[in-house]
């Protein structure tokens, strides 16, 4: 059985109380991936969101380099204990945007989106509090993409400043 308690530390599920959060318990699952598993690829359907126990997940991107160089897988960001991924399970196209390796042995609570989508739909302030939490996890993994961003274009400026001199 899925701990409600552990639920409850959840950034996702900050704003639920008890009754919704045992709910939440009662269609949760745990399960466990080896270091190395592809949980996911970016563009693949998306119907599960991933809550961490224990453990790392690296959420990575394609990047193409061009016509003459292999496309780079970047990580935009790792997830670990009690950090959730897979929002896309709640936002059409329900398509994954990053892929999801799994960097260390990791264990997770998995909520399958449909069911989750039906406890949301009957209990709309349930709904509402998740929708808040999914809101903070994206603008989250936004800043991480503009930290990572601002960083590589840093970096390709300085690069590009000390070839002239």
């Amino acid at each position: 059985m899925v701990s409600a308690a552990f639920l409850k530390e959840s950034n996702v599920f900050e704003g639920l109380n008890d009754a919704q959060i045992e709910k939440l318990a009662a269609i949760a699952k745990e399960e466990a991936y080896p270091t190395g598993a592809l949980l996911y690829k970016e563009g693949d359907p998306s119907t599960h969101l991933y809550l961490v126990q224990q453990g790392k997940v690296f959420l990575e991107m394609k990047c193409d380099m061009g016509p003459t160089r292999p496309p780079m897988q970047v990580i935009i960001d790792v997830v670990t204990r009690r950090e959730a991924f897979g929002w896309s399970a709640f936002v059409e196209p329900n398509l994954h945007t990053l892929s999801a390796l799994i960097a260390e042995p990791t264990k997770m609570i998995v909520f399958e989106g449909g069911k989750m989508r039906a406890l949301m739909e009957e209990d709309c302030q349930m709904g509402f509090e998740i929708m808040k939490g999914l809101s903070r996890l994206l603008a989250s993994r936004l800043n991480h993409t503009r930290v990572l961003l601002i960083g590589e274009r840093a970096l390709a400026t300085l690069t590009s400043n000390t070839e002239y001199a």
